[in-house]
């Protein structure tokens, strides 16, 4: 009989596979590397001027993105959901939010790591990035809907069993950030998990004591990770040939487990 985990790394294999044939089917490599090696530059100069949405213009672009980040993430919470037991067991069919959602690839890694099968609900304001949302949940045999407001998702939706906000709130304004939180706080409250995964860097994320410090000591926890990454080789290599990391990242997560379960305390430490 084939494992839970067995058909999880299955069909993320799959999913890489077709990432890469989709992405390389009509770009070379060299546009690619150097659509990521623009991209990491333009994404951090446009952070306060229209974000990610501004940084993908070019098909190249935009396939960077969906190769590098999309992957790094993917893999990065894959690790932390492993790593925390996030992952949804005897619970039906929960539902996991995932607000800023990209490519799907959060909720996506998330759904996986679960024994149940997981409904996913990816909000973004990016058009483009929703397109290629449902192209993963649909290779990766997800149930899920999009949505390009992220506000009225939150008004919308029931209380979620899972929230995931991955590499999102540092491309908010504080407003936007303190609405998040307001509206999550209480679902939190009463056992909904959460994985709030940023960079480290204090630059990126200046706010980030002050925005984590109003969610529960006695549900919540907030660590550093040093996540060491398993890249496909034509993926390592694009990174490589970029002059980006191929091998580990450091991040900082804020978490809450299921009901009943303690908060992790451990203030930083490496996910194999």
């Amino acid at each position: 009989m084939i494992s839970d985990q067995s058909k999880g790394a299955s069909r993320t294999t799959r999913y890489l596979d077709a990432l890469l044939e989709r992405h390389f089917k009509e770009l070379k490599f060299g546009e690619v590397t150097r659509a990521l090696r623009a991209l990491s530059a333009d994404y951090v100069e446009k952070r306060e001027a229209g974000g990610l949405i501004r940084a993908l213009e070019g098909r190249g672009k935009r396939a960077a993105f969906a190769l590098y980040y999309g992957v790094t993430h993917f893999l990065a919470t894959e690790a932390l959901v492993r790593e925390f037991d996030l992952g949804f067991t005897g619970s039906g069919r929960p539902t996991i939010l995932d607000l800023g959602c990209g490519t799907g690839v959060c909720g996506a890694a998330w759904a996986l790591g679960s024994a149940d099968a997981t409904s996913v609900v990816g909000a973004d304001r990016s058009s483009f990035v929703l397109h290629e949302a449902r192209w993963t949940y649909q290779i990766l045999r997800i149930k899920a809907e999009t949505s390009r407001s992220i506000t009225e998702t939150l008004d919308a939706i029931r209380r979620p069993d899972g929230i995931a906000i991955g590499w999102t709130l540092n491309e908010l304004d504080d407003e936007r950030r303190d609405r998040i939180a307001a509206r999550i706080l209480p679902w939190v409250a009463k056992g909904s998990r959460l994985l709030v995964v940023e960079p480290v860097s204090k630059r990126v994320a200046p706010w980030w004591d002050e925005w984590t410090k109003r969610f529960p000591p006695d549900r919540c926890s907030v660590v550093e990770k040093k996540l060491r990454l398993d890249l496909p080789p034509k993926i390592a290599l694009l990174a490589r040939s970029a002059g980006l990391s191929t091998d580990a990242m450091v991040v900082r997560v804020l978490l809450a487990p299921g009901p009943g379960e303690p908060p992790r305390r451990t203030p930083f430490s490496p996910v194999a």
